[in-house]
């Protein structure tokens, strides 16, 4: 009997790890998209959400007179860098502040802000100093950011891409929305555009980009052969 309850207890045991495993692999992991068949689309307009008087709902409205406009920094021209310093640090720190009473989608935000600024300032210290960053803006305030360490790769990982918190409060209808999606389409055709094949990402959503075209890579890279 005691034998019997230490072999069925080993079997839970190796059933826990699978599952765990399993579920790491594909809540998360190294995401990759063909950029040879890549679809760019054309002028994503920014959005808000309105409150349908009759029935209460969120209703999606598109601002078709006010595009996303985008810029990039090239950590290989020190004016640049400089600019980044300047300009897009001070929003990372402002991102970066949670609020209460929690939000998941805000945390979420807040939190990739402040890995983002971490890596920055350790880039900015130690070089080598080939890396851009990218952001979104709408009239001219910041929306969305992200970070390519190594943009000039054949093969380009995206580090981080984060949108404005604030912009992802559940209900929420004063902030702008959509950055983050066009500031992604925008560094891919930046991408293509200088040769590379494939770009690479690190995903905690990975349906969000299975729907876009991305695939997973996990049979090189899972989270339990790390």
């Amino acid at each position: 009997m005691k034998f019997k309850n230490i072999f069925f207890g080993f079997l839970k045991t190796l059933l826990l790890i699978v599952v765990f495993c399993s579920s790491l692999l594909y809540a998360d992991g190294l995401m990759f998209l063909n950029l040879q068949n890549y679809q760019p689309a054309n002028n994503l307009p920014p959005y808000f959400f309105e409150v349908e008087p009759v029935t209460g709902n969120l209703i999606k409205v598109f601002d078709i007179e006010n595009d996303f406009q985008f810029k990039t920094y090239n950590f290989r021209v020190t004016a640049d860098m400089e600019s980044c310093i300047k300009e897009v640090e001070p929003v990372l720190l402002e991102w970066r502040e949670e609020i209460e009473p929690f939000d998941e989608e805000f945390h979420s935000s807040s939190s990739l802000s402040d890995a983002m600024l971490i890596d920055l300032r350790h880039d900015f210290g130690d070089g080598p100093f080939s890396g851009e960053v990218h952001v979104a803006t709408y009239e001219g305030r910041i929306e969305a950011i992200s970070y390519v360490p190594k943009a000039e790769a054949v093969v380009p990982e995206i580090d981080t891409i984060v949108a404005n918190p604030w912009g992802m409060i559940e209900g929420q209808t004063t902030n702008v929305k959509g950055a983050g999606s066009s500031l992604l389409d925008y560094i891919l055709q930046k991408f293509r555009s200088r040769g590379a094949v494939k770009a690479r990402l690190y995903s905690v959503r990975d349906q969000y980009y299975l729907d876009r075209g991305w695939q997973r890579e996990s049979d090189d890279y899972s989270a339990c052969g790390r």
